[in-house]
C-alpha cells in the first residue's frame, strides 16, 4: 500500500491529478488510513501510470480516459458476476471499436510527424555538411 505521495512519485502525477481522477471518476476512491489520507494497492498504482502513459504519451484526453476505464470496469465487473447480455456486449464491442479507430487515427498522425521530424533532421544534416565544407 502507498500513501499519495509515494504515488506521485511512482507515476509523475501531482496530487492534485489525483484528486481529480478521483472527483471525476477516472479512478476509484482509494481506501483510506483512520486519519483518512489516501492509500492506493499496487494495482491502483499501474492503472495510474497507464492513465499518465495515455494521457501525455498517447495524447488521449480526460474524456478519453474516462470512456475506456469505465468500459474496463464495466466488463471487469460483468466478468465476475453473470456475464453479459447480448446488448451489452454490442455495445461494448462498438465502443471498443471507436477507441481502436482512434487510436489508428493518433498512430497515423504520429507517423506523419515522425517522418516530417526526420526530414527536418535530414535537412539539417545537409546544411552542417555544406557548413563544414565551406570552412575547409
Amino acid at each position: 500500500m502507498y500513501l499519495i505521495d509515494d504515488v506521485t512519485k511512482m507515476t509523475g502525477l501531482t496530487k492534485r491529478a489525483l484528486r481529480y481522477y478521483e472527483e471525476i471518476g477516472l479512478i476509484l476512491p482509494p481506501q483510506r488510513t483512520k486519519g483518512n489520507a489516501r492509500i492506493y494497492s499496487e494495482e491502483e498504482v499501474k492503472e495510474l501510470r497507464k492513465v499518465a502513459e495515455a494521457k501525455e504519451v498517447l495524447g488521449f484526453s480526460l474524456q478519453e480516459l474516462q470512456q475506456f476505464m469505465s468500459l474496463k470496469r464495466m466488463i471487469e465487473e460483468r466478468s465476475e458476476q453473470q456475464g453479459l447480455s447480448a446488448k451489452e456486449i454490442t455495445k461494448i464491442e462498438n465502443l471498443l471499436e471507436n477507441q481502436i479507430k482512434m487510436i489508428e487515427f493518433k498512430v497515423v498522425k504520429m507517423q506523419a510527424f515522425k517522418t516530417e521530424l526526420e526530414e527536418m533532421r535530414e535537412s539539417a544534416m545537409k546544411i552542417h555538411e555544406k557548413t563544414k565544407q565551406k570552412e575547409r
